[in-house]
């Protein structure tokens, strides 16, 4: 009989520590280096650049100031239960979810496709095309920029295009979609600049 007694106490014990443990709440993940961080926020963004400049941990929090298709900006990364999560990014003083961040990925990738096309156009013509919008791109240079390419951003916006001497500008509105605020893209002769 003291044997049993001896294993249902031990049994207890172990159950005790184990429902204890498990209301401490998900293991503590290890804070990433600056390649593991972009590795993570790779699996959520597989063709965007990436070039991580530091990782902050506060508690289960994580801020990460990198280089994210050619803008700064701060990935904001909290503690799941297995991994890090991204929470979303701050940029120019705005917040944007996952979501968001896609799309703008999305509109960037269709920029950078208009730029090659205005660059192959600049190439064969000698200057860049002097239209009032993007539109007529497609009709004037159908060998430069594909027939089915987007002239729109991910938020059904047209882009906006200018010349100006040597440079052109293209601009998406952004999710705003409202001219000249913070969250607009733009592109100027081949280079993201701040809004």
């Amino acid at each position: 009989m003291p044997r049993f007694r001896s294993f249902h106490r031990s049994a207890l014990v172990v159950a005790v520590m184990a429902l204890a443990s498990s209301a401490c709440g998900p293991t503590e993940l290890a804070t990433p280096s600056g390649p593991q961080a972009e590795r993570l926020i790779a699996v959520t963004f597989p063709d965007a650049s990436i070039r991580v400049r530091e990782v902050n941990r506060v508690e289960q929090s994580l801020q990460i100031p990198a280089e994210f298709n050619e803008a700064d900006v701060i990935f904001l990364m909290d503690a799941g239960e297995e991994e890090w999560e991204i929470r979303g990014v701050e940029q120019g003083g705005n917040t944007y979810t996952v979501d968001q961040l896609g799309e703008i990925a999305a509109t960037m990738e269709v920029m950078r496709a208009l730029s090659d096309g205005l660059e192959g156009y600049l190439t064969a013509t000698g200057a860049y095309p002097l239209l009032d919008d993007l539109v007529g791109l497609r009709e004037l240079v159908p060998d430069y920029y594909p027939a089915d390419g987007s002239m729109e951003d991910a938020w059904g916006s047209a882009f906006r295009y200018r010349v100006q001497g040597d440079d052109y500008t293209v601009t998406s509105t952004g999710p705003d979609r409202e001219v000249g605020s913070e969250d607009d893209i733009i592109l100027i002769t081949g280079s993201f600049v701040a809004a």
